[in-house]
């Protein structure tokens, strides 16, 4: 059968032109859709500012700075989002749509970045690996978050469905609302938080005022409010009446009289007793008596007295009547 083209030659030539474009696009894993503050792709010995649009390769290493950020975009469509001060190493990508000939092989050094697994991870999940210095994560599904805390310590998080932290000691698997916490290399992942089996039933609506809800997580009505009675007030005992000492009569008093004779029997009363003279007669301290308090006068009001009430009569008004006025009679017609 004779060919159309003109020597063999020619056409090898043309059929190598015909596949170069296919092969330089399928060398390109991934591309830059969005760069702010200061991100920069590493390309061997070649540095260059990434911004959007920029290609990214197998063996490419992009580092954001204290405020750079960067999501990828790859060409099986899953996406990478970098944090600041990351390093991120493109190690091994190839997207042939067979499962036996896929790679997604990544490596972060420092820094944070979330993930969402395009095809390759979709096909077979054990092609999908993002490699750390202390963790190697693996995926079960499709959403995650790795980053550096504070202490140099690996935090991964899960956002959906679940994926695999694996160190030298095991694996743990880590489902979407938990987090585990990778100290060393040697040591099983320790988790840091575990969502809630059941969330907590919420509390019947509307409330009323005082209405509580016990351990059933049933209404329990308000209780009834008492009234504290105050207690009865203590009577106040009177002031003691201070009381003022009488002195004892003194007996070599010439002016106390002398007691009464007795009535009955024949007995001879004493006779009185007389001050021998030169003796003084001792001066009795006058009795000192409390005041009385006065009393202020009670002003007693005089009741009110309301003057009488008068009835006026009604008043009469005269009814005046007038004559009738005269009406005078019609003119004649005039026929």
């Amino acid at each position: 059968m004779q060919s159309n083209f003109p020597s063999p030659r020619l056409a090898l030539w043309m059929a190598m032109v015909a596949a170069w474009p296919l092969q330089g696009l399928a060398a390109a894993a991934g591309r830059v859709q969005f760069a702010t503050g200061e991100v920069q792709l590493r390309r061997g010995a070649d540095a260059s500012a990434a911004v959007k649009g920029t290609e990214v390769e197998n063996g490419d290493v992009i580092l954001t700075g204290a405020a750079g950020r960067a999501q990828i975009r790859f060409s099986d469509g899953g996406l990478v989002a970098l944090y600041p001060d990351s390093q991120f190493t493109v190690t091994r990508y190839a997207d042939a749509g067979d499962p036996a000939q896929d790679h997604f092989a990544v490596n972060l050094l420092r820094g944070g970045l979330r993930a969402i697994t395009g095809l390759i991870g979709k096909r077979d999940p054990r092609n999908y690996k993002v490699t750390t210095p202390t963790a190697v994560v693996g995926i079960r599904g499709s959403a995650f978050l790795i980053g550096f805390n504070a202490q140099g310590e690996l935090v991964v998080s899960g956002e959906q469905d679940e994926i695999e932290v694996c160190t030298e000691a095991g694996c743990v698997g880590v489902k979407a609302g938990e987090s585990v916490r990778v100290v060393s290399s040697s040591q099983l992942p320790l988790y840091t938080h575990t969502r809630a089996v059941l969330p907590l039933p919420p509390p019947p609506v509307p409330f009323a005022v005082g209405e509580q809800i016990d351990g059933g997580a049933r209404q329990v009505p308000a209780p009834t409010p008492t009234v504290p009675v105050p207690p009865p007030p203590t009577p106040t005992p009177p002031a003691p009446t201070p009381s003022v000492p009488v002195p004892a009569p003194d007996p070599y008093d010439p002016y106390i009289p002398p007691p009464p004779p007795p009535t009955t029997g024949t007995t001879p009363t004493a006779p009185p007793t007389t001050r021998p003279p030169g003796t003084t007669t001792p001066t009795t301290p006058p009795v000192t008596t409390a005041p009385t308090p006065t009393t202020p006068p009670v002003t007693t009001t005089p009741p009110v007295t309301r003057p009488p009430i008068t009835t006026l009569p009604p008043i009469v008004r005269p009814i005046i009547l007038l004559p009738p006025v005269p009406v005078p009679p019609p003119p004649p017609i005039i026929r």
